[in-house]
């Protein structure tokens, strides 16, 4: 398995985890396709089996790419499966603590202003019951702005944090409310112990991608979806 691969899925925990046939496979109830999704253990695995074990679930075959997988990658869309979501991985070191604007409130549940609907685009009550889910499963902190238009949360793992679930409200796009939620997050990861912190971000995102590099962080790596389409 690619090593951010396993990165990734263990700050992003599937509900259950199969492992056999050359591919582990994930299963969240369709919460989000990064906790949906089989990922590669063995090269020459067969596709078929990624078809048949989704689909006995009634969930769209989800395969998670990565680089070093292109022989894999050429064998999916062979048998149907589209490229989905390309995106990068980033990360930036935390040897500084990042001084953030204390405007995020931050606590280690997920809080009715956390998990509520300012946030929009993010606000279906069973992705968010999901999503609080499967973060209930890691050492997590939530972060929400004081004007109540953004949130974000830090998944701790040693000295690495994951920075996830970011949302800012349409309305106050373009205010600093991300940048804010960001910058208190990295100082509570730092405080906690954390040295270096990473995130993925969907690769046309161009605002959250502006953010992120001016917060510090670099491409390290990167992945796409492959899903079953039809």
């Amino acid at each position: 398995m690619h090593a951010w691969a396993a990165r990734v899925s263990r700050d992003w925990p599937p509900f259950e985890v199969e492992t056999r046939d050359g591919w582990r496979f994930g299963v969240a109830d369709g919460v989000t396709k990064r906790a949906n999704c089989a990922l590669v253990e063995d090269l020459d695995a067969d596709v078929a089996e990624v078809t048949a074990f989704y689909r006995e679930r009634g969930l769209r075959p989800c395969v998670q790419v990565w680089p070093g997988q292109e022989g894999v990658d050429e064998r999916l869309a062979e048998h149907g499966y589209a490229t989905v979501e390309p995106s990068l991985v980033l990360a930036r070191e935390l040897d500084e603590r990042p001084e953030g604007l204390g405007s995020t409130r931050i606590t280690d549940r997920p809080t009715e202003s956390w998990t509520g609907p300012a946030t929009g685009s993010d606000s279906d009550p069973a992705m968010v019951g999901g999503v609080v889910r499967i973060l209930s499963r890691v050492t997590a902190a939530y972060g929400v702005h004081e004007s109540g238009n953004g949130r974000g949360c830090a998944v701790l793992d040693g000295d690495s944090v994951a920075i996830c679930a970011m949302v800012t409200a349409r309305e106050a796009r373009g205010r600093g409310v991300a940048r804010a939620v960001l910058g208190d997050l990295l100082g509570w990861a730092h405080d906690k112990g954390a040295r270096n912190a990473y995130l993925c971000v969907v690769a046309d995102n161009g605002p959250a991608l502006s953010l992120y590099r001016a917060a510090g962080f670099t491409e390290v790596s990167r992945y796409h979806n492959r899903v079953l389409t039809g």
